[in-house]
């Protein structure tokens, strides 16, 4: 029994000390700010660094929300890397690092179609990474937005791309691409009666690939899709919030035993002096 309560004990150290190795880490790799140079797919993919960004993404006085939504649509679009290949799981942390959180980390053993190449529900996760496709673009202007007492819900276009539907006053409500850094000045309604309404946004998307990148998506294939199914996309995760809390409560639960042991034995060894 007392060799079980060391082992669990240093189990417990073990975790713990991974945990905070993690607070002073960073999931966002510097070597993304040159990704673009190998990968030759979107050309000036990120012209922001991170912490930077957050810094610029802070609401300007007196700024409205239809101001501050495009703003932060661009602020993202320069800050975040398009990139979601298999061979960069573990190099920029698509993967969360068992450092970051174990529990995801394990997970992504367990069930590697959901957590190999993971979408964080926490928007600040996906921005400190600085790496994903439409999704994690959106997820981190609804966040960022959501911040700002913006509604706005994630919408999957033709199931081939996500974008942001946002409520950004009582009278407006426009598609946010953060992926694209593109603004859509029509509702969802109006889009999908008259597809052609994206068309104009969305005219110069070869402009934003190299000439040689593969299978670039075109101003006719985006039109295309705004002018298929619609539907709701949802990333919330509630095991991510769940994990986040008891990667810290389980090493100190498996550190308890050991300690109350020590405890008692001490205890008993006052009382017997």
């Amino acid at each position: 029994m007392k060799t079980t309560k060391v082992i669990l004990f240093i189990i417990g150290v073990v975790l713990l000390s991974v945990n905070i190795l993690g607070i002073f880490k960073t999931m966002r790799n510097p070597e993304l700010y040159d990704l673009e140079k190998t990968f030759r797919n979107r050309v000036n993919d990120v012209t922001i660094k991170y912490p930077a960004i957050l810094d610029s993404l802070e609401r300007k006085e007196n700024e409205s929300n239809v101001e501050y939504a495009i703003r932060a649509n661009s602020l993202i679009h320069d800050g975040y890397a398009h990139y979601w290949k298999r061979q960069g799981i573990d190099k920029f942390h698509m993967r969360v690092p068992v450092w970051e959180n174990y529990m995801l980390y394990i997970a992504s053993f367990i069930n590697p179609k959901k957590y190999e190449r993971y979408d964080f529900s926490n928007y600040k996760k996906n921005l400190e990474r600085g790496v994903g496709v439409c999704s994690s673009h959106c997820i981190v202007l609804k966040g960022v937005l959501g911040e700002q007492g913006i509604k706005s819900e994630l919408m999957d276009i033709g199931g081939h791309h996500v974008v942001l539907r946002a409520e950004l006053n009582d009278t407006t409500t426009y598609i946010l691409d953060p992926d694209y850094g593109i603004v859509v000045p029509h509702d969802t309604a109006a889009i999908q009666a008259n597809p052609e309404l994206s068309r104009e946004p969305y005219s110069r998307m070869a402009d934003l690939y190299y000439p040689d990148a593969i299978d670039p998506y075109t101003t006719d294939y985006v039109v295309k899709l705004y002018g298929s199914y619609k539907k709701i996309y949802n990333v919330h995760n509630e095991f991510e919030y769940f994990s986040y809390k008891v990667i810290w409560i389980l090493p100190l639960l498996l550190m308890l035993p050991w300690l109350i042991s020590l405890i008692v034995h001490k205890s008993r060894g006052v009382m017997l002096s």
